[in-house]
Protein backbone atom coordinates (compact mmCIF):
# COMPACT_ATOMS: atom_id res chain seq x y z
CA UNK A 1 0.00 0.00 0.00
CA UNK A 2 1.86 3.06 -1.29
CA UNK A 3 1.86 6.24 1.42
CA UNK A 4 -0.34 8.46 -0.28
CA UNK A 5 -2.90 6.12 -0.44
CA UNK A 6 -2.71 5.30 3.58
CA UNK A 7 -2.31 9.25 4.10
CA UNK A 8 -6.11 9.23 1.98
CA UNK A 9 -7.63 6.60 3.48
CA UNK A 10 -6.69 7.82 7.30
CA UNK A 11 -7.93 11.47 6.12
CA UNK A 12 -11.06 9.88 5.25
CA UNK A 13 -11.70 7.65 8.09
CA UNK A 14 -10.70 10.98 10.67
CA UNK A 15 -13.58 12.96 8.67
CA UNK A 16 -15.76 10.07 8.72
CA UNK A 17 -15.34 9.88 12.42
CA UNK A 18 -15.84 13.56 12.66
CA UNK A 19 -18.59 13.85 10.99
CA UNK A 20 -20.11 10.92 13.03
CA UNK A 21 -18.91 12.87 16.30
CA UNK A 22 -20.58 16.38 15.36
CA UNK A 23 -24.63 14.50 14.23
CA UNK A 24 -27.12 15.84 16.76
CA UNK A 25 -28.32 13.23 18.80
CA UNK A 26 -31.32 11.13 17.24
CA UNK A 27 -34.44 10.78 18.88
CA UNK A 28 -33.78 7.33 20.53
CA UNK A 29 -31.02 9.10 22.11
CA UNK A 30 -32.72 11.93 23.95
CA UNK A 31 -34.13 11.53 27.44
CA UNK A 32 -37.58 11.86 27.97
CA UNK A 33 -39.48 14.20 30.77
CA UNK A 34 -40.34 13.05 33.85
CA UNK A 35 -44.06 12.47 34.01
CA UNK A 36 -45.65 13.17 37.64
CA UNK A 37 -49.28 11.64 38.52
CA UNK A 38 -51.46 11.37 41.27
CA UNK A 39 -54.13 12.04 43.67
CA UNK A 40 -55.78 14.98 45.53
CA UNK A 41 -58.74 13.97 46.84
CA UNK A 42 -61.65 14.03 43.88
CA UNK A 43 -58.60 15.01 41.46
CA UNK A 44 -56.42 12.81 39.14
CA UNK A 45 -53.59 14.95 37.96
CA UNK A 46 -50.13 14.64 36.01
CA UNK A 47 -47.64 17.03 34.79
CA UNK A 48 -44.68 16.46 32.96
CA UNK A 49 -40.72 18.44 33.92
CA UNK A 50 -40.83 21.50 31.66
CA UNK A 51 -37.39 23.31 30.96
CA UNK A 52 -39.40 26.99 32.36
CA UNK A 53 -42.90 26.58 32.54
CA UNK A 54 -45.53 23.34 34.08
CA UNK A 55 -48.43 22.19 32.58
CA UNK A 56 -50.64 20.37 34.99
CA UNK A 57 -53.64 18.26 33.52
CA UNK A 58 -56.29 17.46 35.96
CA UNK A 59 -59.64 15.66 36.32
CA UNK A 60 -62.41 16.07 39.14
CA UNK A 61 -63.85 11.85 39.38
CA UNK A 62 -66.69 12.60 42.01
CA UNK A 63 -70.25 13.33 41.17
CA UNK A 64 -70.25 16.67 43.03
CA UNK A 65 -68.30 20.03 42.26
CA UNK A 66 -65.21 20.80 44.03
CA UNK A 67 -61.86 23.27 44.70
CA UNK A 68 -58.41 22.42 43.26
CA UNK A 69 -55.31 24.19 44.06
CA UNK A 70 -51.76 24.19 42.80
CA UNK A 71 -49.26 26.01 44.14
CA UNK A 72 -45.69 26.18 42.17
CA UNK A 73 -42.30 26.79 43.48
CA UNK A 74 -41.40 29.91 41.37
CA UNK A 75 -42.52 32.66 43.24
CA UNK A 76 -45.21 31.24 44.95
CA UNK A 77 -47.24 30.86 42.21
CA UNK A 78 -50.56 29.29 43.27
CA UNK A 79 -54.00 28.62 41.16
CA UNK A 80 -57.49 28.02 42.67
CA UNK A 81 -60.81 26.85 41.01
CA UNK A 82 -63.84 24.81 41.48
CA UNK A 83 -64.56 22.43 38.93
CA UNK A 84 -67.42 20.74 38.30
CA UNK A 85 -68.51 16.71 38.64
CA UNK A 86 -66.16 14.88 35.93
CA UNK A 87 -65.08 18.26 34.66
CA UNK A 88 -61.20 18.20 33.15
CA UNK A 89 -59.08 21.21 32.77
CA UNK A 90 -55.40 22.20 32.64
CA UNK A 91 -53.66 25.21 34.13
CA UNK A 92 -49.91 26.43 33.15
CA UNK A 93 -47.31 28.51 35.14
CA UNK A 94 -43.97 29.02 35.41
CA UNK A 95 -41.87 27.39 38.03
CA UNK A 96 -42.28 23.54 39.08
CA UNK A 97 -45.15 22.34 40.85
CA UNK A 98 -45.31 22.01 44.69
CA UNK A 99 -48.22 20.84 45.43
CA UNK A 100 -52.07 19.93 44.49
CA UNK A 101 -54.75 20.14 46.78
CA UNK A 102 -58.56 18.89 46.98
CA UNK A 103 -59.61 21.92 49.07
CA UNK A 104 -63.15 20.80 49.29
CA UNK A 105 -66.45 20.72 48.05
CA UNK A 106 -67.47 23.61 45.87
CA UNK A 107 -71.08 25.16 47.46
CA UNK A 108 -71.36 28.15 44.92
Amino acid sequence: MSSRFRVGLASATALIALGAAAAPASATEMQPMSKHTGTAGCFNWSWADGDVTTTVYFHNTCKRAEWIDIVWTHGGGEYEAPYGADEKGSYKDYGAVKSITDVGPWTG
